[in-house]
C-alpha cells in the first residue's frame, strides 16, 4: 500500500514539472538573427565606395544632418535654383557572397521631388574602380525594392534576394545605385544601412 502510495505522489510530481514546463507562456527564446557579412551606414563618409558620375556636375555626397539615423548618402540633381541632367553611381566595395546560403540585401531610403526612381544593381565583373558602364561590365537590376512614398518619409527595402549570385564561380560582387535626374526633374534621394545578410 505505501508502495502504491510513493508511485502515486511520484506520479503527480512528474506531471506537474512537464505542465509547469510546456504551459510556460511567460518565457520566449528570443531570435539571434546572423551577424551581417556587411552594413554601411555612412557614419564616416564613404569607406572605400565608389562615387561615379557619367554625367552632370551633382555628385553623391554625405549628408550629415538627416538619415536614419544621420548621417546618409545623398544626391540631388537640384542646384542653382534649376533641375539638371544627371547620371550617378555610387557603388559598394566587393563583397564576397560564398559564406552566405541565402543571401539578402537590405537597405532605407527616402525622397522627395519628382524624378526618376532609384535604381539597384549587382555585378560580380566591375573591376572596382572606374566606369561602372565601361564595355564588358554586367550589371543585374534588382527588381522588387520598396521605395519611399516622398516627403523624405525613410522607408526599409525589404529583403532582396541575391542568391542567385552564389554558386556561380565568381561569388564577389558590387551593389550599386544609380541615380539620374533631367532638366525637367531633379528629385533628392537618400540611402542608408545598406545591408547584405542571410536569413
Amino acid at each position: 500500500m505505501k508502495k502504491n502510495f510513493k508511485l502515486i505522489i511520484l506520479s503527480i510530481l512528474f506531471s506537474s514539472v512537464l505542465i509547469s514546463c510546456v504551459n510556460d507562456g511567460d518565457t520566449e527564446i528570443p531570435r539571434v538573427d546572423p551577424a551581417p557579412l556587411y552594413k554601411e551606414s555612412f557614419e564616416t563618409n564613404f569607406p572605400n565606395w565608389v562615387k561615379y558620375s557619367k554625367t552632370g556636375s551633382q555628385v553623391w555626397s554625405l549628408e550629415t544632418k538627416y538619415g536614419n539615423p544621420a548621417e546618409c548618402a545623398k544626391i540631388t540633381g537640384f542646384s542653382g535654383g534649376a533641375n539638371n541632367d544627371n547620371v550617378d553611381w555610387l557603388i559598394s566595395p566587393a563583397q564576397n557572397l560564398s559564406a552566405l546560403n541565402n543571401a539578402k540585401l537590405s537597405f532605407d531610403n527616402a525622397y522627395k521631388f519628382n524624378g526618376p526612381p532609384i535604381e539597384v544593381y549587382i555585378s560580380n565583373n566591375y573591376s572596382g574602380t572606374g566606369n561602372p558602364e565601361v564595355s564588358g561590365v554586367t550589371w543585374t537590376k534588382i527588381t522588387g525594392a520598396i521605395l519611399s512614398v516622398g516627403e523624405y518619409k525613410w522607408t526599409g527595402s525589404g529583403s532582396l534576394n541575391i542568391s542567385n549570385f552564389t554558386g556561380v564561380g565568381n561569388e564577389t560582387v558590387y551593389i550599386a545605385f544609380k541615380y539620374t535626374s533631367t532638366s525637367s526633374e531633379g528629385s533628392t534621394w537618400e540611402i542608408d544601412n545598406v545591408k547584405i545578410a542571410t536569413e
